[in-house]
């Protein structure tokens, strides 16, 4: 049988973090200002959004907000062709969804790549 490593328990943890299911265990910092306690985090799966054609488009330019990192590693005029491509799709996106979910994509977007960020706008 396959045994899981286990993850070394860091300063102001009750317990060593769990790799399946992704968990976080409460956790105590100690800071100038007092310590500040955080509870325990689950990591879960994202749902799958329904795949209507509205969501597939949305998610077909999430992919190439994505992909439109690839030629930001051409020197020189690699960042500009990837950020005219990312403009043009989240202009498209605008587009397609909702005042809400776009704002969600957009709050989901600054911590997780674009389609991650999508999945998450779109099952809101």
């Amino acid at each position: 049988m396959f045994k899981l490593p286990s993850l070394p328990k860091l300063p102001g943890q009750k317990e060593s973090p769990k790799l399946w299911p992704p968990t976080f265990p409460s956790t105590t910092i100690p800071t100038p200002f007092g310590s500040v306690s955080l509870p325990e985090y689950k990591l879960g799966l994202p749902k799958l959004p329904s795949l209507d054609s509205k969501t597939r488009g949305a998610m077909k330019h999430a992919i190439a907000i994505d992909a439109s990192m690839l030629p930001g590693m051409i020197p020189a005029v690699g960042d500009i062709v990837a950020d005219v491509v990312e403009d043009l799709h989240a202009a498209e996106l605008r587009k397609i969804l909702t005042l809400e979910q776009y704002d969600e994509f957009l709050k989901q977007d600054k911590v997780a790549p674009a389609i991650i960020a999508m999945m998450r706008a779109l099952t809101k």
